[in-house]
């Protein structure tokens, strides 16, 4: 008996006319129920798998604790479309070739210190196009992808999740089920003692929920928020003191695969964790 493993729910758009057919053709057997060679049902597999995984853009989200510069090459073994990293510095401004070249000219940063600020960098072949945003929030970058979604980098710094509070509310029409959201947000519902009721973590979350939005660590394991099982930053990099302050936020079923990178080898070059993701 053979089974069938792969099912798209919606054909990627960079498909050409034979890969749907060959798609297609493969779905008629499942539906027919018909017999097929076991070694012919894998070689369409294969490439099936291999379409998927080259249509699919690949992300990663980390807050490298500073010094991008010497750790970048850590990072990109990777291999990621895109990288949205916290608390990197200014490539225009950085005396280190090797990271100037990493950066290429695909890229967008902010920040007031040239050292560490907010990066969002993309490999040649992808399209970037800044979304003009709402007021004046330094550690935010809106970016258009390929033509086919929203992209919004956070790094967020004091007040923390009120900054995000702030950002949302002068920009909420940018908030839909479009936009792909992530970043350290330093922020979890173990802090809302800290905040106003009104501008918590709680209140972040159901004005995300509100929009579409959901945090994909959350939707995909079912732990609730502030009492993770999975955390992506340890203070101090000590294992005794963690807490879950990175997210991604999407719309339903946008996200195709997610994990927390593990701390065993991250440890030793950031007190977070990377987050990768693929759209």
């Amino acid at each position: 008996m053979v089974i069938y493993l792969i099912e798209i729910k919606e054909i990627p758009d960079t498909w050409s006319k034979d890969q749907i057919k060959i798609y297609e053709l493969y779905r008629e057997y499942l539906v027919d129920s018909r017999d097929m060679n076991p070694e012919a049902v894998e070689e369409f597999e294969k490439l099936l798998t291999k379409w998927i995984d080259e249509s699919q853009i690949k992300i990663v989200s980390w807050n490298c604790n500073g010094k991008f510069r010497e750790k970048f090459n850590e990072i990109i073994e990777e291999d990621a479309d895109i990288y949205v990293v916290q608390e990197c510095e200014d490539p225009s401004q950085s005396t280190e070739e090797e990271y100037r070249e990493f950066a290429g000219e695909n890229y967008f940063w902010t920040g007031h210190l040239h050292y560490k600020g907010l990066g969002i960098f993309a490999k040649e072949d992808v399209k970037l196009e800044k979304i003009e945003t709402n007021g004046e929030f330094e550690h935010f970058i809106a970016l258009r992808v390929n033509d086919s979604f929203n992209l919004l980098g956070v790094w967020a710094m004091p007040k923390y999740v009120e900054m995000i509070h702030d950002f949302f509310d002068a920009n909420e029409d940018l908030f839909d089920e479009n936009l792909v959201m992530c970043g350290d947000f330093n922020s979890s519902e173990v802090f809302n003692y800290h905040h106003p009721k009104a501008k918590n973590h709680t209140e972040l979350n159901k004005k995300l929920e509100g929009k579409g939005l959901k945090s994909v660590y959350h939707d995909g394991t079912g732990d609730e928020q502030g009492k993770e099982k999975a955390m992506t930053f340890y203070q101090a990099r000590h294992l005794n003191n963690p807490f879950h302050l990175d997210f991604v936020y999407a719309g339903e079923n946008v996200v195709k695969e997610f994990e927390i990178l593990d701390f065993y080898k991250w440890l030793t070059v950031s007190d977070h964790l990377p987050l990768v993701f693929k759209i």
